[in-house]
């Protein structure tokens, strides 16, 4: 008997965990953190014993996805880690941060000891159209999920009293169209698949238009005089950004204007970006193989140390900063909010999605103003979002997903909230006659 239970990313749209049962042989699909308004549900139990599972798979490097997987590690798993070469080595770097972050802010989770341990475990690979046999009965294969670098959807094939089943896992889904990232593929059949919803109600701007509207309002903002402000994702968004801003410099649109990259883990991540060409959309693939950096342009300055990120703030007159987190709960982002969003010249511009309860959401709802450091700071600057780069599929790709898929018996959707969940499912319901299930958390499914 299989059966599937959810531990995160049920009616949310962080925490991502799910565990498949398949006789006695237990499979995790991702231990992320809980962020925003859940982020008291890292310190809950898992719902089931870590020492009990046999295999962990990861679909990507995001913490959503990754976070607690050190926490997973502490109380006991000691098992494989599954997943692909790009996502191991983008997440020791966001994991390395993650437990420093938690360090400094006294949320102790997990220690340094702890990441060590987990990071022992990676080693088990796997390419994109590659099947392994884990069990004799268990076998696992990915497919590009065209999300961020290294990104997977998994499908678990098993047989169960003679017939044979299969669960897909679609992880988080790309876009159709991506500035850096190859696109999304698709599986051809399966009976069960658990679905990312994140964007199941909404339709995305077309991807060109995103990149002209960010280009205007940022040069809109300059031509003011004023600062560029961009809260923005190590991972995927700001290397996204630093290819744009490349093109504006190309183009002779950013002379005598210091672009200046504010966050140690994106200086790293971008760095490691570079030793997989290979997984980049075809125009990215060209420039690498005809050495130019697209990354990178003359106008960039990397600030690595905190004495660095202070002097920005002596660069008088026009400027652009991206800096982390994205959702402005942590890295050098407050700092620098606190000093520019209070100037009406200045612009801060989100390109990446804020769950509810950050202070990015916060800001983004035209709050009066905000606490920062126990200091409260009225925002006058404006505040602009691009929802165009999103790395999640819109309504139309997650249709695009499944609507071709053979032999399905039920979707079910994860990773949303509520409100969209039941909207899509509506769709769904609507265009493809299938059955739809919304997940709730800690719910046993048998499949």
């Amino acid at each position: 008997m299989a059966f599937y239970s959810s531990h995160g990313a049920a009616a949310e749209v962080t925490g991502s965990c799910h565990l498949l049962e398949i006789g006695h042989i237990k499979i995790l699909i991702d231990c992320g953190l809980f962020q925003g308004k859940e982020e008291e549900l890292n310190y809950e139990d898992f719902g089931f014993d870590p020492k009990e599972i046999n295999y962990l798979i990861v679909t990507h490097a995001h913490l959503d996805h990754i976070g607690r997987i050190p926490l997973l590690v502490k109380n006991g798993f000691d098992k494989k880690i599954i997943t692909t070469k790009a996502t191991y080595e983008i997440a020791k770097l966001m994991l390395k941060n993650a437990t420093t972050i938690l360090q400094e802010k006294k949320k102790i989770l997990y220690n340094y000891a702890d990441l060590n341990n987990t990071l022992e475990l990676f080693g088990t690979f796997l390419e994109y159209d590659e099947t392994i046999k884990i069990e004799e009965n268990i076998k696992i294969s990915f497919k590009n999920a065209g999300h961020i670098l290294g990104s997977a959807s998994v499908k678990i094939d098993y047989f169960e009293d003679g017939l044979e089943k299969s669960v897909v896992f679609s992880g988080d889904i790309g876009q159709k169209a991506r500035l850096i990232t190859s696109k999304v593929d698709f599986w051809s059949k399966a009976n069960y698949v658990f679905l990312e919803s994140t964007y199941g109600n909404r339709e995305h701007q077309e991807l060109q238009l995103s990149v002209d509207d960010f280009k205007k309002k940022v040069l809109d903002t300059l031509n003011n005089n004023a600062v560029v402000l961009l809260p923005s994702f190590a991972l995927e968004r700001t290397q996204e950004i630093l290819y744009i801003l490349k093109q504006m410099s190309d183009d002779n649109l950013l002379e005598d204007v210091p672009v200046y990259l504010d966050s140690p883990l994106a200086i790293n991540i971008t760095k490691t970006f570079a030793h997989f060409p290979e997984l980049f959309n075809e125009e990215i693939k060209e420039l690498f193989k005809n050495n130019i950096d697209p990354f990178s342009f003359k106008e960039l300055i990397t600030t690595y140390s905190r004495d660095e990120s202070i002097e920005i703030n002596k660069q008088e007159g026009k400027k652009i900063i991206i800096a982390g987190s994205g959702m402005c709960e942590g890295g050098r982002i407050p700092y620098h909010l606190s000093r520019y969003i209070q100037d009406k010249r200045n612009m801060i511009l989100f390109v990446g999605y804020q769950v509810s309860g950050t202070l990015g959401r916060k800001i983004l709802n035209k709050v009066s103003q905000i606490t920062i450091d126990k200091s409260k700071i009225v925002i006058k600057a404006n505040i602009e979002v691009i929802d165009g780069f999103s790395a999640h599929a819109d309504q139309n790709g997650l249709i695009d997903f499944i609507k071709d898929l053979k032999d399905v018996f039920c979707i079910y959707l994860i990773h949303g909230e509520k409100s969209v969940l039941e909207d899509f499912k509506n769709k769904i319901t609507k265009e493809l006659e299938d059955k739809v299930h919304i997940v709730k958390m800690k719910e046993k499914i048998y499949i």
